[in-house]
């Protein structure tokens, strides 16, 4: 052999290397789908056990954005099996979050009606998108 070819070969074999390595440097449960889910599901469940009331509006506000992070994160490993059901909890979280807003402390009492439906409707587009992992993710 060559020596051009012999450092072909290590190079290619280098940048081999370099790829595998840093395929295992990703953390494995942030690429996994069914956990991201669960995540997610987890910031749902964790949003909808607050009552919507005038005292808790930053707290709200809070589970809202982590619920959206989650979402986020789980919409970076499906892939786009799951677009329109993404976009559809979004576009719920984010009219939840603007009524929030709207409502602020004054206001609140009459946004209420509002934001718990705002809250169903985003309890009916989960229920949506765990039906469709439902034979990907058994256990989400």
């Amino acid at each position: 052999m060559s020596h051009p070819t012999v450092r072909r070969h290590v190079l290619a074999a280098l940048v081999a290397t370099g790829l595998v390595l840093a395929g295992c440097g990703t953390d494995a449960a942030t690429q996994d789908l069914c956990a991201n889910a669960k995540a997610f599901g987890a910031a749902v469940t964790d949003l909808q056990s607050l009552k919507p009331d005038g005292a808790k509006i930053d707290e709200l506000n809070a589970k809202v954005d982590a619920a959206l992070a989650k979402l986020d994160q789980f919409q970076a490993v499906t892939e786009g099996r799951f677009d329109t059901a993404v976009s559809t909890l979004r576009a719920n979280l984010a009219g939840f979050k603007q009524t929030l807003a709207a409502a602020g402390n004054d206001a609140f009492d009459a946004a209420a009606p509002q934001l718990t439906a705002s809250l169903d409707e985003l309890r009916a587009s989960y229920a949506t998108l765990t039906q469709s992992l439902a034979v990907q993710c058994p256990s989400t």
